[in-house]
């Protein structure tokens, strides 16, 4: 029994402990701080004059940078046996420095904003994932990472909604009709949600620490790692090669249809939304203003998806086997790429439904595998060394991360997005087989 679960033992051990549910409203409201910039970024890259190359280099760097630090400071929570502290620290570092993305004057600045976000991110992730392991015994993991990664994706939902607000009373109270004003008045009060998820670790989080570990010497060594764990590692890795950055679904999504014409025309003929657009200026500035409206709408639609499934699929996986959930998402994310390279051959008003249809489906991918994905790493690892394991999978991921986006971006650059959605979906493809046929998986 752990020290997370040892206050319950004479009670049920399927209800969701108190510290899993402290820090799913703690990620809520740092999701929601995020998402209030996340969906925005691409257009506001673009309004700074720069273009797909560009936004593969913000992305990449930005979560290698974390990666590479969820691996050493998932090492140091091991050694010190202290989760709480590190949690704090990162959490602090990302609600402070990522509302200043609206402060930047050229789109390389925003990687340093990145760069600084992720660091925060990467200081909190492993240490944080453990604590959970901690909190949770094994016969529900999957769902307390499904419930976590539900209340993340719930913040998802509530970011860009506060952005699109404060969109509307920027434009019809305060009379700014500059989108890059707007984008930035946005970005900045980004922090207020995030100090409330400060609040919310300091004050609420217990620390929690499996008992069988405390008082043993932390050492690290890739031979205390099950060979199966290492294989899983590797998998992962590779099918991170292809799995690009979400901004891009993003800026394909947009590009497709500002080219089209069909969102802007659609709205136009609404007659809430061609009072706003009138309103705002020119036929080009209106394009921009559809764009800016619509990203976050869809961004909070497919975060809504994802906090419908994502407890009953991480639930799932208890049942069925980490496995044969995880090799489902994938195929899902293939299915999606594929899809994303043709949407620009649809006809306009099709390009509409086709994007609302595929985030939805693509969000099914997230939820398939995000708490079954962790959870497979909490199954196979050892408590003493459950830090280092999850630093250990945030660093594959990682990895691959800084090629992947940099390597889209480039491919999107020279031969359009078609070939490198393409690109990703056949990675992933690969992937799949890869995990079903090299990773052994309990129940499947």
């Amino acid at each position: 029994m752990n020290a997370g679960s040892a206050g319950s033992a004479g009670n049920t051990t399927r209800r969701i402990p108190v510290n899993v549910r402290a820090l799913g409203f703690v990620s809520l409201l740092t999701d929601a701080a995020s998402e209030m910039i996340y969906p925005l970024v691409p257009i506001f890259v673009a309004a700074l004059g720069s273009g797909a190359i560009v936004l593969g280099v913000i992305e990449g760097v930005a979560e290698t940078t974390a990666s590479m630090l969820k691996l050493i400071s998932g090492l140091l929570s091991d050694k010190l046996k202290k989760r709480k502290l590190l949690v704090v620290i990162g959490y602090t570092i990302s609600s402070l420095v990522r509302p200043l993305t609206g402060l930047v004057g050229a789109a390389w600045q925003i990687v340093l904003v990145r760069m600084a976000d992720r660091v925060g991110k990467g200081i909190r992730t492993a240490p944080r994932d453990a604590l959970i392991a901690s909190s949770a015994e094994e016969q529900i993991r999957g769902r307390a990472y499904g419930f976590h990664r539900a209340m993340d994706h719930a913040g998802a939902v509530i970011g860009p909604l506060l952005a699109v607000c404060t969109l509307f009373i920027l434009v019809f109270l305060c009379n700014i009709t500059d989108t890059t004003r707007i984008l930035r008045a946005a970005f900045l009060l980004a922090i207020v949600p995030g100090v409330g998820a400060i609040a919310i670790v300091a004050l609420f989080v217990r620390e929690s620490v499996d008992i069988n570990t405390i008082g043993k010497p932390f050492t690290f060594s890739l031979r205390r790692f099950d060979r199966n764990f290492i294989i899983y590692l590797f998998v992962v890795t590779f099918f991170t090669l292809g799995n690009s950055s979400d901004a891009f679904l993003l800026f394909r999504a947009n590009e497709a249809l500002h080219t089209s014409g069909a969102l802007y025309r659609w709205m136009y003929g609404a007659p809430v939304f061609s009072a706003l657009l009138t309103h705002f200026g020119d036929t080009e500035a209106q394009k921009r203003l559809v764009d800016i409206l619509f990203l976050p709408l869809v961004w909070a639609y497919f975060h809504v998806i994802k906090v419908i499934f994502s407890t009953p699929l991480g639930a799932l996986s208890d049942r069925i086997g980490r496995k044969k959930v995880i090799t489902i998402g994938w195929a899902i994310y293939t299915f999606v790429y594929v899809c994303f390279a043709l949407l620009d051959r649809l006809p306009g008003n099709w390009q509409i439904a086709a994007t609302l249809a595929l985030f939805g489906v693509y969000a099914l991918f997230y939820a398939f595998t995000e708490g079954a994905e962790k959870a497979f790493v909490a199954d196979l690892s050892a408590g003493e060394l459950r830090g280092s394991a999850f630093g250990m999978y945030n660093f594959a991921v990682g990895l691959g991360a800084l090629p992947a986006s940099v390597i889209f971006g480039l491919v999107y650059g020279a031969f359009g997005g078609g070939a490198a959605f393409g690109m990703g979906a056949a990675v992933a493809c690969v992937s799949m087989l890869l995990l079903w046929t090299m990773v052994r998986g309990r129940g499947g």
